[in-house]
């Protein structure tokens, strides 16, 4: 089955487009007018500063102190000790994840500083808080919702505070770092979960709130253009239908709408096809993966929202953008709570019903897509730019004017899977694989254990070609899987194997940690090289004759030999590999080897050998 993203976008971006030429110029003034006591520490230095991480507490305490309404709470601690702050912000008091389910109204996680050189969403947050619950001048935006405000995701990196952090990025005078102190990227960490900062987020906070909508808070690198703000989210067929209708109606229709009323230029997140620096190129407005902020809530049925300011804009004015898109974003919720609630609760819904659906051609998931050639158009808002071939570079280098250039682009959204699955009835792991188990914990995703010894016949994936990522990413040699064989083989699971179904509200998490072509899922990110490395091999001169002897009773091999060789130079050329061929088919090859040691069940098992 063919999936895409073909709902009717062109007029909604053009809508948008027209309200950009008529907007007056870019509001860089504090976001509220505060008393000169409560001015946070941003304001205070007409943006020169971004404060510290104690500084930060102090305001938030200073916060909690003055408002019944926020309590400041740590969900965990850094790699180097520190707290990792969450703000409730809740005119309910409802400062549990137990008690903001109780009230029905939707849970909005706005989260900063993931890389913490990008500090906009930590300063518009302070100021936001201070607005809704102190000074509550915006008081109403609480009337519908429970705001959580992670406001810096990495203080360690936070920490690490330098002038020369950011080459591209206009102010702040000094600001922190991108990766943590072990040197990942917790916007890549979403999925393999191996920072405690991240660990923590997702088991304390995600899996526990349950947030409807997450705003990540970013600054952009690239080109230069004159729109202030631009944003990111997942569409097409890696999202629930009611979670995109959301999106495009309530976030860019609407929000977006009331955004350009307060006077900046948003646009889709401007990344050129092929990573060009020429807007002629287009802008591939695609699906990331679930590694990311915005590729992960889409997987529990929730949307989510990148948030990106343009990097040379002044620090004031890229704060000043991020809070007014959160208050527009509020103001939409508030007025329309229903719709956020109905859209996850149709996406929760979806993801049980295919849990439990008994027939396998219903059960099919699409786990990564990619822009068509199809294409949109959009009003950019450039400067413009001479291009000058440079004999440093090698290649032609863009100057920027402050001269408009206004012009229209083409933006390709309409999305094509790429890798499609049908999901199995569930998983089974056995129990030394402690790394699956752990990952399951930190996700959320629900287990049961065997209480006895169960057999049957179930789906094993075989990896029978894949290629290991040359480059260093993330600490790791992605492996991506080429060609998986689905064998059936019957299986004995022992008391203390895991039973993962999927009929549950993380089972998409789950067929995207377990499936071998997930774009992000373990075997991508190292977790089974040790089945695909061979543990036994066979010297020449013992495989030789039995090797002629497959040949003569097996035509088929014999042929599938000779078009190896014919066809792979370093194959023909290299004798271990000729016997190795032969040897990885005799009966004492490994029959586990590249057979990802996580099952694909067929059905159930019964009650009776689960545990309670």
């Amino acid at each position: 089955m063919r999936h895409t993203s073909r709902i009717a976008v062109p007029s909604m971006l053009l809508a948008v487009g027209a309200a950009l030429a008529c907007a007056g110029p870019l509001a860089a003034a504090a976001p509220a007018t505060a008393p000169t006591g409560w001015l946070t520490p941003a304001e205070s230095t007409d943006y020169r500063r971004t404060p510290t991480f104690d500084e930060t507490m102090r305001y938030l305490r200073r916060l909690e102190r003055a408002s019944h309404w926020i309590k400041v709470t740590s969900y965990g601690t850094s790699a180097q000790g520190r707290d990792l702050p969450l703000v409730i912000v809740s005119r309910d008091r409802a400062f549990t994840p137990e008690a903001a389910a109780r009230l029905g109204k939707p849970v909005v996680l706005l989260q900063a500083c993931i890389h913490s050189g990008e500090s906009e969403g930590k300063d518009a947050a302070l100021a936001l808080v201070r607005d809704l619950a102190v000074l509550r001048t915006r008081e109403t935006l609480l009337d519908g919702v429970v705001l959580l405000v992670a406001p810096i995701l990495s203080p360690d990196s936070h920490e690490r505070r330098s002038p020369y952090n950011r080459i591209n990025q206009n102010g702040p005078e000094e600001m922190g770092w991108r990766p943590t102190a072990t040197g990942l990227n917790l916007n890549r960490d979403y999925i393999k979960t191996e920072t405690p900062e991240m660990r923590a987020l997702l088991s304390q906070v995600f899996t526990r709130w349950r947030p409807h909508l997450l705003v990540d808070s970013h600054t952009t690198d690239g080109a230069d253009y004159q729109h202030d703000i631009t944003y990111g989210f997942n569409h097409g067929p890696t999202v629930a239908p009611s979670v995109e209708r959301w999106l495009l109606a309530a976030f860019e229709d609407r929000a977006l709408a009331r955004l350009t009323q307060m006077g900046h230029l948003p646009a889709p997140y401007l990344s050129f096809r092929g990573y060009s620096e020429d807007p002629r190129v287009g802008v591939e407005f695609g699906a990331a993966p679930p590694r990311l902020s915005n590729g992960y809530p889409p997987l529990h049925g929730r949307p989510a929202i990148l948030v990106e300011t343009h990097m040379l804009k002044p620090y004031g004015t890229r704060v000043t953008a991020t809070y007014d898109l959160v208050v527009a974003l509020l103001e939409e919720i508030n007025a329309r709570p229903a719709e956020l609630l109905d859209a996850v609760a149709a996406a929760e819904a979806a993801i049980l019903a295919r849990g439990r659906e008994t027939d396998p051609a219903k059960r099919e998931v699409v786990l990564a897509a990619r822009p068509t050639d199809r294409s949109t158009p959009f009003p950019f808002r450039g400067y413009v730019t001479h291009w000058e071939m440079s004999d440093l570079a090698g290649g032609p280098v863009p100057h920027y004017t402050t001269a408009p250039w206004d012009t229209t682009i083409s933006v390709f959204r309409d999305l094509a899977p790429t890798i499609t699955v049908r999901q199995p009835v569930g998983y089974l792991v056995p129990q030394e694989w402690t790394e699956v188990r752990d990952r399951l914990d930190v996700h959320g995703v629900r287990y049961r254990r065997f209480a006895r010894a169960w057999s049957d016949t179930v789906e094993a994936q075989r990896v029978a070609e894949w290629q290991t990522d040359a480059q260093i990413n993330e600490g790791h040699h992605p492996i991506r899987a080429s060609q998986v064989a689905l064998e059936r083989r019957l299986r004995t699971f022992r008391p203390g194997d895991l039973w993962v179904p999927l009929d549950q509200l993380a089972g998409l998490v789950a067929v995207h940690l377990c499936e071998a072509q997930a774009p992000d899922g373990l075997l991508f990110w190292n977790f089974f090289d040790a089945v695909l490395t061979p543990k036994e091999y066979s010297d020449a001169y013992v495989m030789e004759p039995i090797a002629r002897r497959m040949m003569e009773s097996d035509t088929t091999l014999a042929r599938e030999f000779r078009q190896r060789v014919a066809a792979d130079t370093t194959f023909a050329q290299s004798p271990f590999q000729r016997i190795d061929f032969f040897y990885r088919r005799s009966p004492w090859a490994d029959p586990e080897q590249a057979v990802l040691p996580v099952a694909r069940a067929l059905r159930r098992p019964p009650e009776d050998v689960l545990a309670r």
